[in-house]
C-alpha cells in the first residue's frame, strides 16, 4: 500500500486444508501381486464384492491360473488401505491360492462356459485391523429392466 509503514510478513502464508477422504471407488479396488514361494511373479488388479455379508476379492482367472503362458502362483498379495484420509497408507495381505492341494479360488463361468473371472472369499477375522474396503453389492448389478447398450 502507498505510504504504509507495514513491513512484509516474513512468513509465507499457506493455506491449511482438512485432509480429504479417499474416494470412495478407490478403496473398492486392489493391487493383486502373484508369488510363486516368495518369489514374486506377476502385478494385476481386483474389486471387492460383498454379498450376503460374504466378502470376495474378483479378478481375472488368468491373474491367479495360467495354462497359456505357464502362470501357476500359490499365492497373491493384496493391499489393503488402512488409513482412508492417507492413501500413502496401506498394508500387505497374503493370501494363499490352494488348501490341502484345491484351489480356495472359483473360475468364473457362463452359458458358454468358463470365463476369464476367479473370485476368491475373504475371511473378515482374518483380515488385518481397520482395513478400509468398500465393496459393490449386488444393488450394483444391472437388472432386468436395466438396458446395457451395445458398442
Amino acid at each position: 500500500m502507498a505510504g504504509s509503514n507495514a513491513a512484509p510478513s516474513a512468513e509465507p502464508v499457506i493455506a491449511q486444508h482438512a485432509p480429504t477422504p479417499i474416494e470412495s471407488i478407490l478403496l473398492t479396488a486392489a493391487r493383486v501381486c502373484t508369488f510363486e514361494g516368495q518369489r514374486g511373479l506377476t502385478n494385476a488388479s481386483g474389486f471387492f464384492f460383498e454379498r450376503d455379508g460374504r466378502l470376495y476379492l474378483v479378478t481375472s482367472r488368468h491373474v491367479l491360473h495360467d495354462e497359456a503362458s505357464k502362470h501357476f502362483p500359490d499365492r497373491i498379495e493384496i493391499e489393503l488401505h488402512d488409513d482412508a484420509h492417507n492413501v500413502a497408507h496401506s498394508t500387505g495381505f497374503s493370501i494363499p491360492l490352494y488348501r490341502n492341494g484345491r484351489s480356495i479360488w472359483r473360475q468364473g463361468e457362463d452359458s458358454a462356459g468358463d470365463i476369464d473371472v476367479a473370485v476368491i472369499e475373504l475371511q473378515h477375522a482374518a483380515l488385518p485391523p481397520s482395513p478400509k474396503v468398500r465393496a459393490f453389492t449386488p444393488a450394483h448389478l444391472p437388472g432386468p429392466a436395466d438396458r446395457i447398450a451395445d458398442a
